[in-house]
């Protein structure tokens, strides 16, 4: 098995900016999602990625209508960021990266791929751990995002989807391809 799906099922928690952040669940995607937090660029961006990831998902919906209230919005403009502005936005990005790095597939014959990211890709998770995988509509919020992302691929892969090759394979295809083309050079 990966090491990839390790981490996903044993996260830790993770200190981003001196902020204590939760494993990244789905319920906080969903939360980034809603606020239009992709990328964290701006201080009151990264207030509200770690105000919505240091909380579980009905503690992260009483604190962001705080947070998306007028004072909410002029409480964390003014708030200064944690210690070094870079290195905080880089934990951040590092904790996201990390966090949604969905593993490498290979598509089956015909396949479409469907959405990556965004809205369709979040609600496609919900439907299918719902309704394929016995999640409980009472704790899916809370449900780790990587564990929920290898349980839907892997059950893709079961019914003939895509191939979950991340890792090993993953590297000896690459493999394959700078050799191909090593001889297509040569020729």
């Amino acid at each position: 098995m990966s090491s990839t799906w390790a981490a996903a099922a044993v996260p830790g928690p993770v200190y981003v900016g001196g902020q204590k952040l939760l494993p990244l669940s789905y319920g906080h995607a969903v939360l980034l999602e809603r606020v239009g937090i992709v990328e964290i660029l701006t201080p009151i961006e990264f207030w509200g990625f770690a105000g919505i990831c240091k909380r579980n998902f009905s503690q992260g919906c009483r604190w962001l209508n705080w947070f998306l209230s007028p004072v909410g919005q002029w409480y964390y403009s003014k708030k200064p960021m944690p210690k070094d502005y870079d290195a905080t936005m880089a934990e951040a990005y590092a904790y996201l990266a990390n966090n949604m790095k969905v593993p490498e597939i290979m598509e089956a014959e015909g396949g479409t791929g469907g959405a990556k990211h965004g809205a369709h890709f979040l609600q496609g998770l919900r439907s299918a751990a719902l309704s394929r995988l016995n999640y409980s509509p009472n704790d899916i919020m809370d449900a780790g995002f990587l564990q929920l992302v290898w349980d839907v691929l892997a059950l893709n892969e079961q019914q003939g989807g895509a191939k979950i090759i991340d890792g090993r394979l993953a590297e000896g295809l690459a493999e394959l391809e700078r050799l191909q083309a090593e001889r297509g050079a040569e020729l």
